[in-house]
């Protein structure tokens, strides 16, 4: 994943929002927001030299990459990043409520409802985890 591949990607989300979006629409971006950013994370680590598992030591625990930021001070962004994406890929209902199951927010209980206002404050927050993975 090239570094331009992720900005052009939340850019790209971002000029949707003139848009009506529909609720699968919105989450279909979310999910695809975290997971571009968890999978720039992880090509980071290969080219500082960490090694995942599998085959090609190309493999990352979703664990890691939410602990790592959120010792690096984006607990704020990646946990609103990642309890939505727990929601739109786990949960039906809208709005629901999401109980996490990982580490560092594992027991954790919030009430969601995905609408383009979530889809606002997710982009804003991809944009600083995006900001400091640029320079990871």
């Amino acid at each position: 994943m090239r570094k331009d591949s992720a900005h052009k990607l939340l850019n790209y989300f971002e000029s949707l929002l003139s848009n009506s979006l529909d609720e699968v629409f919105i989450r279909r971006i979310i999910s695809a927001v975290y997971f571009s950013l968890f999978n720039y994370w992880s090509i980071k680590n290969i080219c500082k030299g960490n090694k995942g598992k599998g085959n090609n030591n190309d493999s990352f625990p979703h664990t890691q990459f939410i602990q790592d930021l959120a010792s690096s001070g984006l607990d704020p962004q990646i946990y609103l990043l990642y309890v939505y994406r727990v929601a739109v890929d786990h949960y039906t209902l809208n709005p629901t409520k999401v109980t996490l199951t990982s580490h560092p927010y594992k027991g954790r209980t919030q009430d969601v409802k995905i609408d383009e206002n979530i889809l606002r404050k997710i982009l804003e927050s991809a944009k600083d985890v995006l900001s400091f993975l640029d320079n990871y």
